[in-house]
């Protein structure tokens, strides 16, 4: 039985017009259940998406500064925590962790831990990656709405090229790239990537539209992007 860490940003919880997606959280939640009865550990961390960038947005025309658009941001990460512990009811640990402490605790409770973000200045990626090294995780899966890692980004690049497998350096190169601001990590960030590098954590991107890419990733079939080394 595996030790596994799923990170999803909030954009994979919504449609177009901030409605959410219900099906798909539903399928989710569905194969994390499944994992679980198999009897697989499994920790969740969750990002805040478009609800996250709707609220930025209004604290930067208030005029906030930038570390209260980060609390923002974190608190909204929370809320989207708070919809997948609920919606997986009996199986999860009950409280949204705000510290390493809190998520230590959590662990030890045996059930499915769910976690927004922890601090100011901190993505989800920075957060999911450390509770993989921390629990010494044996994978790490990110859902994103992308299938593969792309070498720049194919939303704004006809030639962009798929990456089937990678190296953490390699990553790295192509993350360095982003403009990293609160509510705007896209891919994954520096300091995930940094931790992904020291701890050589393997690391799997892939769509989170297609919720039974976390069983294939589980079970060591080749999907997405892999990340290792």
């Amino acid at each position: 039985m595996k030790k596994i860490v799923i990170k999803f940003g909030g954009s994979v919880l919504y449609k177009e017009n901030m409605i959410m997606n219900i099906d798909l959280i539903q399928r989710i939640v569905n194969v994390i259940n499944e994992l679980y009865e198999e009897g697989h550990k499994i920790a969740i961390v969750v990002g805040g998406g478009k609800l996250a960038r709707v609220i930025i947005k209004a604290s930067d025309v208030l005029g906030h500064v930038t570390t209260f658009k980060d609390i923002l941001a974190v608190e909204s990460t929370r809320i989207h925590a708070l919809l997948i512990i609920a919606s997986l009811k009996d199986k999860a640990y009950l409280l949204v962790p705000r510290s390493f402490e809190e998520i230590g605790n959590a662990l030890s409770s045996g059930k499915i831990v769910v976690s927004g973000g922890l601090q100011p200045g901190q993505s989800t990626s920075a957060v999911s990656a450390l509770l993989a090294e921390y629990w010494g995780a044996d994978i790490l899966i990110n859902l994103t709405n992308v299938d593969k890692v792309y070498d720049k980004d194919p939303n704004k690049f006809e030639d962009a090229k798929p990456i089937d497998k990678m190296t953490s350096e390699d990553l790295t190169k192509i993350i360095s790239k982003q403009v990293e601001e609160p509510g705007k990590y896209d891919l994954f960030d520096m300091v995930g990537c940094e931790i992904i590098n020291r701890s050589k954590i393997k690391l799997v991107f892939t769509s989170g539209a297609s919720p039974e890419n976390i069983l294939k990733a589980v079970k060591g079939e080749p999907i997405g992007t892999i990340v290792e080394g």
